[in-house]
This record gives C-alpha cells, sequence and structure tokens, in this order.
C-alpha cells in the first residue's frame, strides 16, 4: 500500500513544475508564465508563424489516470497598431498561429502577447511576451556566375543563391533588367524562413552586343523588401558557336550524323 502511494506521488512530481508552452518554430524555446521569447527577425508586411506544441509539462486535475494536461489553443494579443494575427486551431498539433506585420511598420522592436488557453484539464492560462524585429535587410542575392559568353540563341544560364536571414518564409519574384523584354521572364522562388535556395535563370539572346543587366529579388509581402545583383553577358554569332550549339543534339538527322555533330561540339569546346 504504501509503495502504491509512493509510486503514485512519484509520478505526479513528475508535473510538479509550473506549466510550460514549447515553442517549436520560428526559434526552440520552452516559455512559463511571464517569460517571453525573442521571434528574430522580419521585414514589413511579412507573416510569421508560430509553432507550439500542446503539451503543458503539468498532470490533468480532470484525468483519472493523471495523464499530462493539454493546450487546447494558442492566441496572439496586444498587437501594435497595424499588425494583424490569427490563432492556431483548436487541439491541432502542433499548434500554429500567424502574425502578419504592418505594412508601413517602421525598422525597430515590437512587442505583443502569446496567451494559452485550456478548457478541460484545470490548467490556468499562460501569457508571455513575444519580440519581433522589423527590418528591410532580410534578402541577400548573389549570382554565382556573374560574366558569361553565350552565341545567339543559345541559352545564357545564370545560377543565383537567395539568401532569406528573417524569421518568416516568404515568396520572391526574380527578373533581370537591361535587356529587350522578349529575352526574359520572371520567376517565382519560395525561400523558407532563415535559408538559402539557388535557382537557374535562362537567357536566350536575339542579337550580338554586350548586356550589362540587373537581376532583381522582390518579396511578394512587401515592395520595402528588395536586392539586386549586377551581371554582364556578352554574345556573339560564329561557326564555333553553332558548332558547339550542336551539342544539345540534333533530333532529325540519322544517328550516324548526329554522332558527328557531336564530335564537333566536341572539337569547338577545345579550340575556344
Amino acid at each position: 500500500m504504501r509503495m502504491a502511494l509512493f509510486l503514485s506521488l512519484l509520478f505526479l512530481s513528475s508535473f510538479a513544475l509550473a506549466s510550460k508552452l514549447v515553442v517549436s518554430e520560428p526559434v526552440q524555446v520552452a516559455l512559463h508564465v511571464g517569460s517571453s521569447i525573442d521571434l528574430g527577425i522580419i521585414g514589413p508586411g511579412q507573416k510569421i508563424i508560430i509553432a507550439a506544441k500542446r503539451a503543458s509539462g503539468e498532470a490533468s486535475l480532470n484525468s483519472p489516470t493523471g495523464g499530462e494536461a493539454l493546450w487546447d489553443r494558442l492566441l496572439v494579443d496586444s498587437l501594435p497598431l497595424g499588425w494583424v494575427s490569427e490563432p492556431s486551431k483548436f487541439y491541432e498539433e502542433p499548434f500554429q498561429a500567424f502574425v502578419t506585420a504592418s505594412p508601413e511598420a517602421e525598422d525597430g522592436d515590437y512587442y505583443f502577447a502569446l496567451r494559452t488557453i485550456d478548457e478541460y484539464d484545470g490548467l490556468a492560462p499562460l501569457a508571455a511576451t513575444a519580440k519581433v524585429k522589423v527590418s528591410k535587410d532580410v534578402l541577400g542575392l548573389a549570382v554565382q556566375n556573374p560574366e558569361l559568353r553565350v552565341g545567339v540563341d543559345q541559352p545564357a544560364v545564370f545560377f543565383l543563391k537567395l539568401q532569406n536571414t528573417g524569421s518568416a518564409s516568404d515568396v520572391f519574384e526574380v527578373s533581370a533588367e537591361g535587356l529587350p523584354a522578349s529575352w526574359v521572364s520572371k520567376k517565382k522562388v519560395f525561400v523558407p524562413h532563415n535559408s538559402v535556395v539557388s535557382m537557374a535563370y535562362e537567357i536566350v539572346p536575339k542579337e550580338n552586343g554586350e548586356y550589362p543587366l540587373v537581376f532583381k529579388a522582390d518579396s511578394l509581402s512587401s515592395k520595402e523588401i528588395s536586392k539586386q545583383a549586377s551581371a554582364s553577358m556578352t554574345t556573339e554569332t560564329s561557326v564555333w558557336n553553332d558548332i558547339r550549339a550542336s551539342a544539345n543534339g540534333i533530333l532529325l538527322f540519322p544517328s550516324i550524323q548526329q554522332a558527328l555533330y557531336s564530335l564537333w561540339a566536341f572539337a569547338a569546346h577545345l579550340i575556344v
């Protein structure tokens, strides 16, 4: 009997600490009543996702087995002027609450409240303070091969690297300026928070010349978040360029001729 009582007390003691909220995104930290969390940097107009687990670290007061109490919802309160939020769904695992900064938010630190509620397990609400820094400088853009020489009507492939240094994932529109509109296109790329994404950007020139160009990446969340990177492209028409282009394959020629064209293309690459 005493052993059973001892084991029961030992089990309940594992939940003796104050309730907590374990945040997993965009940073990992356990929050307690009255504590604070730094969610990092976002740009104006960007949306940050706050993910957290339901587990509270306390025993349920209404469970016959004394199991762990679970939070039922995560709320966001006391937002700065012009900001909007969306609470998590009830009982989802993990919680996902959303906060969107005002498109007109100036650079600086902003604060709001996170609050949990429980309907069935007898938990007192947990409230914590969240801090977010707003900065327009959350994007990096680099051209890995900034100088290219290609033949007319042959693809010039630039390799771009986009770095999102903020805590909000975003979609960016990538374009090239300084060239005829018919040569270029706009591409959209998703870059998760605090990560780097590489992409290929292809241009097919139609005329000879030397072309300085500027690659530009613009956030779809805010026109204030933008980055540029310079590059150059030289195009020319020559017999060797035409032969090198044949390395892409000749679909309408017999196999013997196709092999011969491939051999010429290989020789052209060695000579040029």
